[in-house]
């Protein structure tokens, strides 16, 4: 197994967790800052006010992406057991 070869894996590796954990992170930081901005403007300092918010946009989101994500997985593991199947020989 050549470096260049590993160094290939590695990147496809961080490319597909990124693609999959973005719409995650982005919509627990967006559904966040909006239920903060609510906090702020209400004086309401509940900390269960932001959790049960973010947790319902995740869910819906993961029902939503979910398909797209298990795609992406899928990819990624076809294509990491087609480049290792020549290096491990018939």
């Amino acid at each position: 197994m050549s470096a260049d070869m590993v160094i290939n894996i590695l990147a496809n590796s961080i490319i597909a967790s990124m693609e999959i954990a973005g719409p995650f992170l982005i919509i627990g930081l967006v559904v966040g800052l909006v239920m903060s901005l609510f906090q702020t403007l209400t004086q309401l300092q509940e900390p269960s006010l932001v959790f049960v918010p973010k947790v319902a946009a995740i869910i819906g989101l993961a029902a939503l992406i979910g398909p797209w994500s298990l795609d992406i997985m899928v990819t990624y593991v076809t294509e990491t057991f087609n480049l290792i199947g020549p290096v491990a020989g018939p």
